[in-house]
């Protein structure tokens, strides 16, 4: 109302010329009205459009009737005045500096100024005017020219100033109430049910409250909050080894090799990992080691300092000129990775969503930079402090832990990526295996039941409410089941698209799988030269003729180097990461000569690139083996091989895939719901769908904390 009480106020001049008689005295007041406005908001230096050009043209008008009183300026005036404001708003749309948004500053914090809702609301409303002045201007010609009479021409060339002041005053909070639905999480009518959660838990074999198929961290996150909470709860794993991407297995001589976590974020202390642990009593368990990093570009030879300051001094000795746009960048970053962890904390794992419009004014106060680059690319973050592309590269060069979009991946996604340079990134000592294993000691501590190697065929609904699941030799129940699958896989695979709507399955056929990987593994007589994760950019690019694929970079780390118990006294481990399309039908389909090919061209090209950084590591090497997407099918169970799941597309809804599914009692956790991927992403997803179902087992009697 503010808003449109400024608005209004700025009309005031124009109404006075136009209305009150005689000609001279309504010119009059309205000059004075005028002038005081715009002295007025000169003071403040907050002149309006509207102001400044009613003052003008006013004063104009004035002058000119005093001259010629026998002529009725107001007619030409009230033309030009709302043809300069047609023109004014339009070309305000067209260099973004939107008309409305004069108003809309005065009455709103600062640091809402930056929201992309603020922007997007008031380009809206900028439009909305410069179609209502238009329509002004073409009223007000047609009185001037004759073809209204004057009365009746004055009033309709104003009164599409009406419907304008009613838009502007309902649609900015229709527009905010909308946005603040859309933070809480969807309204769809086929996602409004509860779950079905009996007071006492069942002590029948085979009958759980709770079971989670797929045992990845975001899986057992919920499988240890629900456990801890009183639920009894049923963790289901396909492979031998529980944990997901966050597994460590043996090969022959003993070396130990990951399944594909190399650094775990979310540490810190507002870090969601870190909340977890803490509150499961696992912080101690659990010995963690931090990564280093290093960036090779051609000549270049980047060692990335262990602190965050020390990488923006190192960055601004190697390019003096950037020297101020590197430090305001990174101090921009430092503080965009702090607000963001104020979402958090030890109480709960998922971020606090603002739910009223007071309270996403209050969080855009606390939080103006972070939400700056809502809905904005790295690309551009980077570009408003420095054009120098050494630095986006060197800066960019995690962008392939979220994906294959390099610096045109979200904000949102790399800003945490910094908490691996603010705070770190860790490995467990022992391996990954670790950190999977502790949750499912702890779901085991509070009642649950992990089971390995159980391969969950079905999950079992009836009447659209989920009845349990069906493993390969026997039927498991639960009112409630928690999939950590890949969603377009657990929809299509494990509850069929026809006991979903049909235009939710229609959904579901639109998600994508996210980027995959050849994973190459060697075990090596000697250990490794450094134990920086390295980033690595090929001399030049290099086409596998197997699969037409040019590899231009490739991630190489030394696991053993940095945790020297995942290799055999005095050898070592070696791993070479290559972001690929995922497409595992492509490689199923292939002859055993033709995938054979594929997996030696992999060979051959990281033994050559191990070569260029150390060759002394070639006659080192031991033996060696290629994972393929199809691999990443067999072992994580995702579409078509993708190592963070099916991902939505353009052509899905932005709420979709939602934790809740349209099967009462069926929920969704993991990488492709939500918060992306990483290890701090799945704990946050996992920490979602236990918090709405916690409420349902807090009239249990036997509550376990640690």
């Amino acid at each position: 109302m503010k808003t449109i009480g400024l608005l209004a106020r700025d009309f005031i001049p124009l109404l006075l010329a136009l209305f009150v008689q005689p000609q001279q005295l309504g010119l009059l007041l309205a000059v004075l009205a005028a002038l005081g406005l715009l002295i007025m908001q000169i003071r403040v230096k907050k002149v309006k459009t509207l102001t400044a050009v009613n003052a003008l043209f006013l004063t104009l008008a004035i002058i000119i009737s005093s001259i010629m009183p026998n002529v009725n300026i107001l007619a030409y005036s009230q033309l030009a005045v709302y043809a300069i404001l047609a023109c004014t708003t339009l070309l305000s749309l067209g260099i973004g500096e939107l008309f409305t948004m004069q108003y809309a500053k005065d009455t709103t914090p600062e640091a809402i100024w930056t929201h992309p809702l603020f922007y997007r609301i008031n380009r809206i409303l900028t439009g909305m005017w410069a179609g209502v002045f238009t329509l002004c201007a073409i009223f007000a010609a047609l009185t001037t020219f004759g073809v209204l009479d004057r009365t009746i021409g004055i009033l309709l060339a104003n009164a599409w100033c009406v419907p304008g002041f009613i838009a502007n005053m309902m649609l900015p909070p229709y527009m905010q109430r909308r946005y603040a639905e859309s933070m809480r999480g969807t309204k769809r009518p086929e996602l409004d049910w509860e779950p079905v959660v009996s007071l006492e838990a069942s002590v029948q074999a085979g009958q759980y409250d709770v079971i989670i198929v797929g045992s990845g961290i975001g899986g057992l996150t919920a499988g240890a909050e629900l456990a801890a909470a009183g639920a009894r709860v049923l963790v289901l794993e396909q492979h031998m080894l529980a944990g997901g991407a966050c597994t460590t297995y043996t090969r022959r001589g003993g070396f130990r090799l990951e399944a594909g976590v190399e650094s775990v974020s979310g540490l810190d202390e507002g870090g969601p990992l870190r909340h977890l642990l803490a509150r499961h009593g696992l912080l101690d368990r659990i010995e963690w080691l931090k990564n280093t990093y290093e960036f090779r570009d051609g000549e270049e030879h980047t060692i990335i300092p262990e602190t965050f300051e020390a990488w923006r001094d190192r960055l601004a000795e190697r390019f003096p000129k950037e020297k101020e746009h590197i430090h305001a960048l990174f101090t921009e970053l430092a503080i965009c990775f702090t607000q963001m962890r104020t979402v958090f904390g030890p109480d709960r794992l998922a971020p606090r969503i603002p739910n009223t419009i007071e309270e996403m004014n209050r969080f855009a106060e606390q939080n103006p930079n972070y939400l700056r680059w809502q809905g904005r690319t790295w690309k551009e973050l980077l570009s408003t402090y420095t054009s120098n592309q050494a630095i986006h590269r060197e800066l960019s060069f995690l962008a392939g832990y979220v994906g294959d979009a390099g610096e045109e991946t979200s904000a949102d996604a790399m800003i945490p990526l910094m908490g691996y340079f603010i705070y770190g990134g860790f490995r467990p000592r022992g391996g990954s295996q670790v950190l999977a294993d502790a949750l499912v000691a702890r779901i085991r501590e509070c009642g649950g039941d992990v089971l390995v190697s159980t391969d969950v065929q079905k999950i079992i609904i009836e009447n659209n409410q989920v009845q349990g699941v069906q493993t390969k030799k026997q039927t498991y129940h639960a009112s409630t089941v928690i999939s950590n699958a890949d969603p377009r896989l657990t929809y299509e695979t494990l509850v069929g698209l026809e006991k979903l709507p049909s235009a939710y399955g229609g959904e579901v056929k639109k998600l994508i799988p996210s980027m995959s990987l050849f994973v190459w593994s060697a075990a090596l007589s000697k250990p490794f030269a450094t134990k920086n994760l390295i980033h690595y950019k090929l001399p030049e690019p290099i086409t596998l003729p197997g699969t037409s694929q040019t590899i231009t970079g490739i991630g190489i780390h030394s696991p053993s180097a940095c945790d020297a118990s995942l290799a055999p006294d005095g050898q070592g481990t070696l791993t070479v990461n290559i972001i690929t399309d995922a497409s595992a039908s492509r490689y199923k389909a292939m002859t055993p000569e033709e995938y054979s090919t594929v997996k030696q061209e992999v060979d051959r090209m990281c033994r050559a690139a191990i070569c260029e950084i150390d060759p002394a590591m070639a006659d080192a090497i031991l033996w060696t083996e290629v994972a393929t997407p199809k691999t990443m099918a067999r072992y994580l169970r995702t579409y078509e091989g993708s190592v963070y799941s099916s991902r939505r597309s353009g052509g899905n809804a932005p709420d979709f895939p939602h934790h809740k599914a349209p099967v009462q009692g069926l929920y969704l956790a993991g990488a492709g719901v939500g918060y992306g991927p990483g290890i701090e992403a799945v704990v946050i997803s996992g920490g979602v769908v236990a918090e709405e179902l916690v409420p349902y087992f807090a009239n249990r009697s036997h509550i376990h904390t640690a």
